[in-house]
């Protein structure tokens, strides 16, 4: 490229070229007016390298963009002069004119004369150059020149005569630019220093040609250059080059390859000898020519095989530089480097969530998150994006909404610790959000469904009542939604409290909330569903069933809709609709042939109407959970959200303490220890689904019990007694075969045990208060019915129960009373059949 003299330059050589490598342009310029000072017969070099000095100390100062034109219009017609005088015969002799050309046309990019800019990289002869080894410094203007010319090629307006043919071939010269611009620039940062920037001219080729490939339509091009640009040797120069590159890549997958589209990315051989055998030196890096950059390759390389492993590797590549780069001190010097290093990391972030959360690798997301705490203290955005990741991760997989107020109880397994401990970390972090987040609602309402599920009554009504003011202060249109949680929430507390006034407050507050929501939104089945719940609390059962007809008119297979028809149709005051309950119960099971709810609800519904086939239906549905389990650890997962208390709608596990001084230490001891004697002696570990195995077995002794069948009951509650010993629906089972054998002092002491485990288990009351009464304990049996009545008072059948103790013991206006509330119960005693066992 650049000759000179040795015998006139030797002296100055090594001080230039090392200025110039450096940028030292200052000096460079000062050693040049030297030179030509001393060497006249080296003018045209000397002003070459005055013009190359001042122009680029120029645009080191001010880029070439827009904004600087006419400013680089004023101050550069010094540099321009000197390098018009590098141009002339001389400085062909001198073999500065081809230097001097191409940085005449980055002078007129930078002063906006694009066609100028083009002639002279046509005076150069910049596409005939050949590709050979280069110093530094002229790689970089190289680099440069190609770039320029791709930008001065797409800034030029082209003529409308011009045909078809020529336009695709000027879009092909720009691509083929910028391709040559982004190697040699890759290049030129392998081999430059640590201190070298690439600047912004080269930056922007790295990101042309592929940009250009995806608005040509030639989405494979535009992957493959980008592969080109990643899989290239990185260099402390190349780092926030590649996280950009990375993210590029990522969004061009997720957002155009699909399927067939795709094709996996080649692996680069390793370099080989003349001989055919493996270097035994193997290199880490190999070059494709001159002009390329070398690329990793390595025997045991990682290739991805589809879409899916490019994106999650590349994104959590990206995020692994993002998260290095970081800037963590929070002083005001470095603030807008932390600001741009945020940036970049939230921006990989979001991407690898929206990845990873598409493909169900939701730990990815909430490891990638928690790696981002560390440098995004105060952002709102990503505590925000953790607080929802953690809400998912608490949510339990294939969780009925039914069933969502009734996880009081799932500390009794060891999965549901853990998802207790889920669900206080994704409360803890969405109250962080909250607070940088002052006015999101969505986040409110997430967090509100999250203490829902995990029975926090109070805490979801202080989030959902937050999300309602702040959204009727908007008029948003989350406002249904805030309506609804507030419903539930009141809905909950409802069912929860045992005292009748707080129970009669919290009713109608939440009639009101939901009768609102269903007034702002009436498409939503959510809303409908929870305020047919509430009317069937209430004991409105016409209102609950327009309210369920309403449900399912918007969503003909929501599941709670047909559960509540199968509990509305079935029961006592709707008359002898059992046929629509159990074709509503197979609808359910159609609708959702791999869940295990309808098939409890169809045998629940079946034992009143259809004792063999209920029998049938229980074996496949034990049939059904044994499959499951084989299936592992994922079908646990979908699973195990239900615990002790979801199939049992009766539990309350806040009003245990209130009865303490009646479940004594002794009597919870007593009952394991009665438990514990039904483990056999080689104890093994329990399988994932032995709490729902247990339940299906006791759903099929109940069966067989209203069949008669007692030695098969008594079977069936020993299957189940081996599964979850410690289960109070265990021993209850228990008690009613020993019932059904007129075993009452054995029936007596297995709702005694039960009842210690549970002390507010009203069915255990119910049994052992007619236990008592079998027995002739009739005050004992009285004492155990109030109980319950008091615990439940909108159970018929307690009163009822209450109505023959108290006959029995000779007080006839009691038993009155009694029985009148029984008669003015019945007709709301509507139960859901299914309730106990599933």
């Amino acid at each position: 490229m650049t000759s000179r003299s040795k015998n006139a330059v030797r002296s100055y050589e090594t001080e230039i070229e090392k200025s110039r490598e450096e940028s030292n342009w200052k000096k460079a310029v000062e050693l040049a007016l030297q030179l030509k000072a001393r060497s006249p017969q080296h003018e045209s070099l000397a002003h070459f390298l005055i013009g190359e000095g001042k122009l680029e100390a120029f645009l080191d100062e001010c880029p070439p963009i827009k904004d600087n034109i006419e400013r680089a219009q004023r101050e550069l017609s010094e540099a321009k002069g000197f390098l018009n005088l590098a141009t002339d015969e001389a400085g062909k002799r001198a073999g500065v004119a081809l230097d001097a050309h191409l940085l005449l046309g980055k002078l007129h990019f930078a002063c906006g004369s694009y066609d100028d800019s083009l002639k002279h990289y046509k005076h150069a002869e910049l596409n005939t150059l050949t590709e050979k080894e280069l110093p530094l410094r002229s790689l970089r203007i190289v680099a440069e020149s190609y770039a320029i010319k791709g930008l001065c090629l797409e800034q030029t307006a082209v003529p409308s005569s011009t045909s078809r043919f020529k336009m695709v071939e000027r879009e092909a010269e720009m691509i083929h630019s910028f391709e040559l611009a982004s190697d040699l620039t890759l290049l030129y940062l392998q081999r430059a220093t640590s201190n070298v920037r690439a600047g912004a001219t080269l930056e922007t080729a790295l990101q042309r040609a592929p940009l250009l490939h995806i608005r040509a339509g030639r989405l494979a091009s535009a992957i493959d250059r980008y592969r080109e640009m990643l899989t290239a040797v990185e260099s402390t120069s190349t780092q926030a080059l590649r996280l950009t590159l990375a993210r590029q890549l990522a969004e061009v997958l997720m957002r155009g390859v699909t399927g067939q589209v795709y094709k996996a990315p080649t692996k680069v051989s390793p370099p080989v000898q003349s001989g055919g055998t493996l270097s035994r030196r193997r290199e880490e890096n190999v070059s494709e020519g001159p002009w390329k950059p070398r690329k990793y390759t390595a025997l045991n390389q990682f290739v991805p095989r589809n879409e899916y492993e490019e994106v999650l590797l590349v994104l959590l590549v990206g995020e692994a530089m993002a998260v290095r780069d970081a800037v963590l001190s929070q002083s005001a010097e470095f603030e807008t480097a932390r600001a741009h290093s945020l940036r970049n990391a939230v921006s990989i972030v979001d991407l690898l969530a929206l990845a990873a959360v598409r493909w169900g690798q939701l730990p990815l997301v909430l490891e990638s998150l928690e790696r981002a705490m560390k440098f995004s203290f105060g952002c709102g955005h990503v505590w925000r994006a953790r607080a929802l990741a953690t809400a998912a991760a608490a949510r339990p997989t294939h969780a009925h909404p039914q069933h969502a107020h009734h996880a009081a109880h799932a500390h009794r397994t060891a999965r549901g610790s853990s998802a207790c401990g889920a669900g206080v970390r994704a409360v803890c972090v969405a109250r962080r959000a909250a607070a940088l987040e002052p006015r999101d609602v969505a986040l409110r309402l997430v967090a509100a469904a999250t203490c829902q599920r995990s029975a926090w009554i109070e805490e979801s009504i202080e989030f959902a009542e937050e999300a309602l003011e702040i959204e009727k202060e908007n008029e948003g249109f989350l406002l249904a939604r805030c309506y609804l949680h507030c419903g539930i929430g009141y809905q909950m507390k409802a069912q929860k409290t045992n005292c009748r006034k707080e129970k009669e407050s919290a009713n109608a507050t939440a009639l009101s909330h939901l009768l609102e929501a269903v007034r702002l939104d009436d498409n939503d089945h959510l809303a409908f569903y929870h305020l047919a719940l509430q009317h069937m609390y209430m004991g409105m059962l016409n209102e609950a069933m327009d309210a369920t007809r309403a449900c399912l008119r918007v969503r003909a297979e929501c599941g709670g809709g047909l559960r509540l028809a199968c509990a509305l149709w079935s029961c006592a005051a709707a008359g002898a609709r059992g046929a629509r309950g159990l074709d509503a119960a197979r609808l359910a099971r159609h609708h959702y042939p791999g869940a295990e709810w309808p098939l409890w609800t169809l045998a629940a519904l079946q034992s009143v109407w259809e004792s063999e086939a209920a029998l049938a239906t229980g074996k496949e549905l034990l049939k059904l959970l044994n499959s499951g389990e084989e299936d592992g650890e994922q079908q646990y997962c979908e699973l195990d959200a239900l615990s002790d208390s979801v199939h049992d709608t009766h539990s309350n596990r806040d009003a245990a303490s209130i009865r303490a001084e009646w479940a004594g230490a002794y009597k919870a001891e007593r009952a394991l220890s009665a438990g514990a004697s039904s483990l056999s002696l080689s104890m093994q570990r329990a399988t994932p689904l032995a709490e729902h195995r247990a339940h299906a077995w006791l759903l099929l002794a109940d069966l067989c019990l209203r069949l008669g069948r007692t030695s098969a009951a008594a079977g069936c509650v020993s299957e189940a007694a081996a599964l979850t010993p410690f289960s109070h629906l265990v021993l209850y089972t228990r008690g009613l075969v020993h019932s059904a054998s007129s075993e009452w002092e054995e029936a007596r002491q297995c709702y005694r045990n039960a009842l210690a485990i549970h002390p507010t288990h009203v069915d255990s009351l119910l049994q052992l208060g007619g236990a008592y009464y079998e027995l002739g304990w009739l005050r004992l049996a009285e004492r155990a019915l109030r109980e319950a009545g008091a615990l439940e008072p909108g159970r018929a059948d307690v009163w009822r129960r209450l109505a023959l103790v108290l006959a029995a013991l000779d007080e006839p206006a009691a038993a009155a009373d009694a029985a009148a509330a029984a008669l003015q119960l019945h007709p709301r005693d509507i139960r859901d059949p299914t309730a106990l066992y599933s």
